[in-house]
C-alpha cells in the first residue's frame, strides 16, 4: 500500500461528486507536493545534526553557488523562494552561527549584501554531499533520457506557471 493511496481515493471521491473535476491533473499536482515533502524530510534528516533546516541550507547553498559567494538579500530571497521576513530570520540565525556576514553595498546603504564566511563554506561543503546522496535517490532507476524528459516536463510546468498577473 502506497502512502499516496488515501489521497488518490479522496481525489476519486471528489471526481465522483464533481464530474468536471480534473482528477488526473490534480493527482499530478498532489504527487509533486508529496515528492517535495519527502525530499525536504530526507534533507532535514541530514541537516538536523548540523543545526540547520531546509531554509538555512538553501541560503548557504545559493551563496556557495553565487559569484564571490555573495548575493543581495533580494536576489537571495528569490533564489531560495523565501519571503523577506523568513529570510531575515534565517540570516539572523546563520549570522549568529558565524556562517554568513551581512553588510551594505558600497555606495548604496539600502542594498544588503550577504556573504558566505569561511565557516559557512566549510559547512556547506561538508553537508551538501550528504544531502544530495539522500535526496537524489528519488531518481534511482532513471536513465539519462528519463532525466532529460523529466527536466523538459518541469520546464514546461514552470513556464506555464510563470505568467504575470
Amino acid at each position: 500500500m502506497s502512502s499516496f493511496d488515501a489521497t488518490n481515493k479522496r481525489l476519486k471521491n471528489i471526481h465522483t461528486r464533481i464530474p468536471e473535476f480534473p482528477e488526473d491533473l490534480v493527482r499530478l499536482l498532489r504527487m509533486t507536493y508529496h515528492v517535495q515533502k519527502r525530499m525536504k524530510d530526507l534533507a532535514n534528516s541530514v541537516l538536523r545534526k548540523y543545526d540547520l533546516v531546509d531554509a538555512s541550507y538553501m541560503v548557504l547553498a545559493v551563496l556557495y553557488g553565487s559569484e564571490n559567494e555573495t548575493s543581495t538579500a533580494s536576489n537571495l530571497g528569490e533564489a531560495c523562494m523565501e519571503k523577506p521576513a523568513n529570510l531575515t530570520r534565517v540570516c539572523n540565525d546563520l549570522e549568529a552561527q558565524g556562517l554568513i556576514t551581512r553588510g551594505n553595498r558600497p555606495g548604496d546603504r539600502r542594498c544588503v549584501m550577504i556573504t558566505l564566511t569561511d565557516a559557512g563554506r566549510n559547512l556547506i561543503e561538508l553537508v551538501m554531499p550528504e544531502v544530495w546522496t539522500r535526496t537524489t535517490r528519488a531518481y534511482e532507476g532513471y536513465n539519462s533520457d528519463d532525466i532529460r524528459v523529466q527536466e523538459q516536463l518541469f520546464k514546461r510546468q514552470l513556464a506555464n506557471l510563470d505568467v504575470t498577473a
